[in-house]
């Protein structure tokens, strides 16, 4: 007892730094380990270049930072008595220039891999031919979808965003730079659930995340100049040309684009002419600048069939229609942006603008059948103008408290719709019972709509870090975040017509002057724990929301508060590198808009008027994901399952009533109600197998939806029961001479109407379609597209289609950059495009007319350098 003791306790420590280049570019998913005492513990920096360790004990550390293509970083470190934080200056790392003999290492390759919220695929694994683009790279991905246009999905989702090295990338469009990027520069494809640069940040990830593709090139590969020209003519006058250039210097990017073609006719017969310059550089450490114009302008000569099958609780309107149509859009988009990401803070700031500029012209004849019989004869003009200007602002800083943060940001746009349509129609009324004509029915009219809406937005998060535990790869923090968004819109509507004296005259019963609000709030607290393989946020949202509106000259005024509660779950569980199970849950409000709310007839289909409700509710949705992804370590097999649903409170539909005209015939009015009982239930799945180490891959996909879709017809509830089923079985063969792939799928789509319980509508289609790429020789290569379409059930009479491509290509000049090549298009001139859309108590076929029978032939010459070597 007389004996004394000093205790000291031991400090527990925290490391945070960034890993840059020469050129001062974030190195993402650098190796970095630290030696404390006799503990090694390890992590990967992020897109950010960012990598953080704590928990740890010993005073003195060494550090060790690896990545391909970069010579080995090391470095000791002394803790200071006391000192809990240390924040490293930038850690730079220098090429490795070492040539070293060839070395084989014969072992499996891992061609998936999961982290977290990001799929990894192993570029290596796949075969990649010359001249192959990063598209035709992921077109061997299991679980990606790539369509004939470069549309690029995800377990049926888009990506809508890229980036190369975990840097935005020029405009960020996919489509365009998947179809420029060689394959041969690509190290690893990352498809990331992305929510947002603050959230990345700050760690707060709430809310349905985009999909995003990040491209990662092999070492010495983020610098290069690359672009193309393209000059092609054909039959039935078709015509394309093109031409780009980027120069990419690691941060600095600067590149143009212009195109002009009319070969692309899924509706109708387009022109379209595009052209745009974008730049984006850093400014200094850790500050981007970026900034970029785009203008587009499209031409569309189209003729379209039309056939609806609306029921109703009388009887069953048939309506075959044809129309005609011309239209030339004109679009200017134009945006400014500045981003900073430091050690500690992050801002970005950013200035956008648009117009969009549209006139068209059309002719319908459509003839209504069963239950009422009618003809409409309507030729129209519209004129439409549409500027908009919007601008934000985010902010978000780490304090010196280990995982505290906080972030706010601020978003505010202005734009205005002004439409001016010229409608000129006349109605042929014929008797029921003998199918005369009774009376002719001559109505021209002008309308003027005019729509302004201002909008801003706003939120706040602060994220409290709990205390940690002695394993230093967990965290928890709870974290509060607001959300406030004000919307206020102004419409106008002007309805006028030729009076005797043949001047127009405003009809008031047809005009209105209305001013709306949506003001919205969410409240939400949750719980957030990180781990090495778990990763969740738990929590509740509170989501106030008020819709206010009135009309001029009228004291009446329009109000409706809700609240909604919510849950937040966002769950994230690797079970090893190659097992992965995600939960996501969000909930949102939506508010009606302003033709479901304006209680002023719409008339610009007299067969069908469109009366608004101002007393509608804003709708809440509830909605939940569900998935796993599964890669089989031996054989390289994946498997991906989704599972899917959402339930809409207080839906805005559709009430669709038949009225007696003043020839005691009949017509149809739309108006609209809130209703609940509308639902989904999705699910989807893929299962891949290589096999003959990847030069052979079977894929077989499928998805099922069950959707409960709710309207009203005559003031009944009208549920209609859509079911929805297809199967695909893919095989492809990739071979570096040789490559094949075929696939066969069928889809079912089945409608069934509770206010007519006996009649189903059904379609089924069956798609069969084969590819191939054969090299003849070392300068010539043949390609192949045939496919074969069987339809059925469909109300327009259409053929099964039998599609055939070829195409001969030769490259040119000793750099081989230069293509020519000869192309034909569907040789047996069977093209044609049919389509079904659901709208309520409505089905809709329609087909398009299209050119799809032409030869082409194109010249093109690809400009491509990267890592200061030409990439064969």
């Amino acid at each position: 007892m007389l004996c004394s003791y000093t205790v000291k306790a031991q400090t527990t420590h925290r490391l945070t730094g960034t890993v840059i280049d020469s050129l001062k570019d974030v190195v993402s998913g650098a190796d970095v380990f630290i030696i404390a005492d006799k503990d090694t513990l390890s992590s990967i920096t992020n897109t950010h270049g960012r990598f953080i360790f704590s928990g740890f004990k010993a005073d003195r550390i060494s550090l060790l930072v690896m990545s391909v293509g970069f010579k080995p970083y090391t470095r000791s470190f002394q803790y200071k008595e006391g000192q809990q934080n240390m924040d490293l200056d930038m850690i730079v790392l220098d090429l490795e220039s070492n040539l070293l003999d060839e070395v084989v290492i014969n072992g499996r390759d891992k061609p998936i891999k999961f982290k977290k919220d990001t799929i990894e695929y192993n570029a290596s694994f796949y075969q990649v031919s010359e001249n192959d683009r990063v598209e035709d790279l992921l077109r061997q991905l299991p679980g990606i979808e790539v369509d004939e246009h470069g549309n690029t999905t995800t377990m049926g989702k888009p990506l809508q965003k890229l980036r190369v090295n975990g840097e935005d990338f020029f405009t960020s469009n996919v489509k365009d730079f998947i179809s420029q990027l060689p394959a041969s520069v690509i190290d690893k494809v990352e498809i990331i659930n992305d929510f947002g640069d603050e959230a990345n940040f700050t760690g707060m990830k709430t809310g349905e995340p985009q999909k995003m593709l990040n491209l990662v090139t092999k070492a010495g590969q983020n610098r290069g100049t690359f672009g193309n020209a393209l000059l092609s003519g054909g039959t039935n006058k078709r015509y394309g040309l093109q031409g780009n250039g980027n120069l990419w210097e690691g941060s600095q990017q600067i590149g143009f684009s212009s195109s002009s073609n009319n070969t692309n006719n899924e509706a109708g017969v387009n022109t379209a002419v595009a052209a745009g310059v974008n730049y984006r550089d850093k400014l200094s450490t850790g500050v981007t600048a970026s900034a970029g114009y785009n203008y587009t302008y499209n031409k569309n000569l189209s003729q379209q069939l039309n056939s609806t099958e609306t029921v109703t609780t009388e009887g069953t309107i048939k309506n075959d229609s044809k129309s005609a149509a011309k239209s030339a859009d004109n679009n200017h988009n134009i945006n400014f942006n500045i981003q900073s990401i430091a050690n500690k803070s992050y801002f970005q700031a950013s200035l956008g603008g648009s117009l969009a500029i549209k006139n068209r012209d059309g002719d319908i004849f459509s003839k209504q059948t069963g239950l009422i019989l009618q003809d409409l004869q309507s030729a129209s003009g519209s004129n439409t103008k549409t500027p908009n200007l919007n601008g934000n602002f985010v902010w978000a800083r780490s304090m010196e408290k280990p995982g505290r943060s906080m972030s706010a940001g601020v978003v505010v746009s202005s734009g205005i719709n002004q439409v001016s349509d010229d409608l000129r129609n006349k109605i042929s009324y014929y008797d029921k019972h003998t199918s005369q004509l009774v009376k002719d029915s001559l109505v021209n009219r002008f309308v003027d709509t005019e729509n302004r809406t201002n909008m801003v937005t706003a939120d706040f998060r602060y994220s409290e870090p709990l205390k940690s535990r002695s394993d230093s790869s967990v965290k928890r923090n709870i974290d509060f975040s607001y959300f406030f968004s004000l919307s206020k819109t102004r419409n106008s509507l002007y309805t006028k017509v030729d009076n005797s004296t043949g001047r127009t005259s405003v009809v008031d019963s047809l005009s209105s002057i209305y001013s709306s609000s949506f003001m919205f709030q969410r409240f939400a607290i949750s719980y957030r724990y990180q781990a090495e393989r778990l990763n969740y946020s738990l929590g509740v949202t509170a989501q106030p929301s008020l819709l206010t509106g009135q009309y001029a000259g009228n004291e009446d005024r329009i109000s409706h508060f809700e609240l909604n509660l919510s849950p937040i779950v966002n769950l994230s569980y690797n079970l090893s590198n190659w097992d992965n199970v995600a939960f996501v849950y969000t909930g949102s409000s939506t508010a009606p808009d302003f033709y479901q709310l304006q209680p002023v007839p719409n008339i610009s289909n007299l067969q069908n008027v469109i009366i608004g409700n101002p007393n509608l509710k804003s709708s809440f949705t509830h909605s939940g994901n569900l998935s796993y992804q599964h890669t089989d370590e031996q054989n390289g097999s994946t498997l991906q399952l989704a599972l899917n649903g959402s339930v809409v409170e207080d839906q805005v539909v559709s009430n669709v009533v038949l009225i007696k005209d003043t020839l005691n015939s009949l017509k149809q009015e739309t108006h609209y109600a809130n209703a609940n009982g509308a639902y989904l239930i999705g699910s989807m799945y893929s299962y891949s197998l290589p096999f003959s180490k990847n030069k052979f891959n079977a894929e077989l996909r499928g998805t099922f939806d069950y959707i409960n879709m709710i309207s009203y017809a005559n003031n009944d509830l009208n549920q209609n029961r859509n079911i929805n089923f297809s199967q695909t079985l893919k095989l492809r063969m990739n071979q570096r001479r040789l490559t094949l792939s075929t696939s066969a799928t069928y889809t079912y789509s089945s409608n069934r109407y509770s206010i007519e319980l006996l009649k189903l509508r059904n379609i089924e289609t069956w798609q069969f379609n084969w590819s191939g790429r054969a090299f003849l020789n070392k300068n010539f290569s043949l390609n192949a597209d045939v496919s074969k379409r069987i339809n059925s059930g469909y109300s327009l009479t259409v053929a099964n289609p039998l599609l055939i491509n070829l195409s001969l290509e030769k490259i040119l000049f000793k750099n081989r950059q230069g293509t020519v090549s000869l192309q034909a298009y569907d040789l047996l001139n069977q093209g044609n495009n049919l389509v079904r859309s659901i709208s309520d108590n409505s089905i809709t076929d329609s087909r398009y007319n299209q050119i799809t029978r032409y030869f082409l032939v194109s010249f093109n010459y690809r400009l491509q350098n990267f890592g200061h070597k030409k990439t064969r």
